[in-house]
């Protein structure tokens, strides 16, 4: 893997006469850097914006701290928008009199809170054209407030209602640098039904995912027991593919505590693709103490996350009586998670 860092830039960090074990010694930024890829190496789409940063002429120019802080500062939503704040921000380090053009984007469109903005050259513009606020490529937001009060601040991934299209000119080419679509636009995990220990978690996963450039939607959560039986039914006595070997009252669904997450196509409608970021998607699912259905044996459910601490899978199917008796308000309370995180 490269890093961006030549083997003669390397050599120099090394103190004078140092012998060549000494000058192969990893730099901090370099074992940072390596770190961030271990981590990432399923995003493929990180990687390479990793290596858009790395590779950038006036980051190679930073002391090894300021690459360190850079590193770190990419950790934190590692996509192609924070490479090119970051590279922005690496030039007016170094020449603080200059105006980087890659510190925001040169167009697209943000909707946040119902509203609806055009992009300007970080400028954002409302329905009406006027200036409404600014945005970064480091994903934060500044609204002006209409009533001469000070500006609310935010950022495109703390609401994962969030639409944002983030694009920049690269010479003659307006390259889409980030695309994410609202994740849950049917208000799934908002569901009544749904447990709030398994819908934190859930929104993290997907927060964190669309950090990474990944855009993805939530597309089943809840599920009644007869809507169980009925997609248990497909394929079998019913037209279609298998999509469950779950019977009502066996699945987690029918407890509120799963849900089902697919990629968003271009046109925000959901998709299923092979080549999709499925693996590094279950990573994120599993550190956030969910139970990805990627990682069973025989029929793996990619899409699939569920929440059940202490007790394996197939113990859904010992819920039903207890749901039957007590709704999901029992069910939640035989496991220990009936109140908020």
């Amino acid at each position: 893997m490269t890093s961006g860092i030549s083997s003669t830039q390397a050599d120099a960090t090394a103190p004078a006469g140092a012998s060549p074990a000494a000058a192969a010694t990893p730099t901090p930024s370099q074992t940072r850097e390596q770190e961030l890829r271990t981590t990432l190496h399923e995003n493929p789409q990180a990687i390479a914006a990793l290596g858009t940063l790395t590779g950038d002429a006036n980051y190679a120019q930073l002391g090894d701290e300021q690459k360190v802080g850079a590193l770190n500062d990419f950790a934190q939503a590692p996509n192609a928008a924070t490479a090119n704040f970051l590279r922005g921000r690496a030039e007016t380090t170094l020449n603080p009199a200059a105006t980087s053009a890659l510190s925001t984007p040169d167009s697209g469109t943000l909707t946040l809170g119902g509203n609806t903005y055009t992009i300007d050259h970080g400028a954002l513009n409302d329905a009406q054209g006027s200036r409404a606020g600014t945005i970064s490529n480091d994903g934060s937001v500044v609204l002006d407030n209409p009533d001469g009060t000070a500006c609310t601040t935010t950022s495109i991934y703390a609401d994962i209602g969030t639409r944002v299209q983030l694009r920049q000119q690269d010479g003659t080419n307006n390259v889409t640098t980030l695309d994410l679509h609202a994740a849950d636009p049917s208000g799934k995990l908002a569901s009544a039904d749904m447990n709030t220990q398994m819908t934190s978690r859930a929104e993290a996963v997907i927060k964190d995912a669309r950090r990474e450039g990944m855009d993805m939607r939530v597309t089943d959560g809840y599920r009644s027991v007869a809507e169980q039986d009925a997609t248990y039914a497909q394929g079998r006595t019913r037209p279609g593919n298998i999509v469950s070997n779950a019977r009502g009252g066996s699945s987690w669904h029918n407890y509120g505590l799963a849900a089902d997450i697919a990629f968003n196509n271009a046109n925000g409608q959901p998709a299923w693709p092979n080549n999709a970021n499925w693996t590094r998607y279950g990573e994120i699912a599993v550190n956030h103490g969910l139970e990805w259905g990627g990682n069973w044996h025989g029929i793996q459910d990619r899409p699939h996350v569920e929440y059940h601490p202490g007790v394996q899978t197939g113990f859904a199917r010992n819920l039903l009586p207890t749901y039957q008796h007590g709704g999901l308000a029992a069910v939640w309370a035989r496991l220990g998670i009936g109140a908020a995180p």
